[in-house]
């Protein structure tokens, strides 16, 4: 069985990047997926839901896996905080 240093792989992990903000109403962000919208100079400031920002953020995924993966991160978040179940 391989043992693990878990200081080693605490710190790996990016916190900072990966703490969520909540940016107005129900929309919610990483900090790395309000970096890369800034790189792609999405004003995601001026949406007022997760639904409308992922379907403009969905016409520049054309073949980038990073954003892809942002893309569905998203998503799930959105599904989980605003689908009634």
């Amino acid at each position: 069985m391989k043992e693990y240093n878990i200081e080693d792989l605490v710190k790996d992990i990016n916190f900072e990047e990966n703490s969520i903000a909540y940016i107005k109403n129900d929309i919610v962000l990483t900090q790395k997926e309000v970096d890369i919208l800034k790189e792609l100079d999405i004003n995601y400031k001026s949406y007022t839901s997760m639904s409308s920002l992922i379907f403009a953020l969905d016409e520049y995924a054309d073949d980038d896996i990073e954003l892809e993966e942002v893309l569905k991160d998203m998503a799930d978040r959105n599904y989980y905080m605003n689908v009634n179940k």
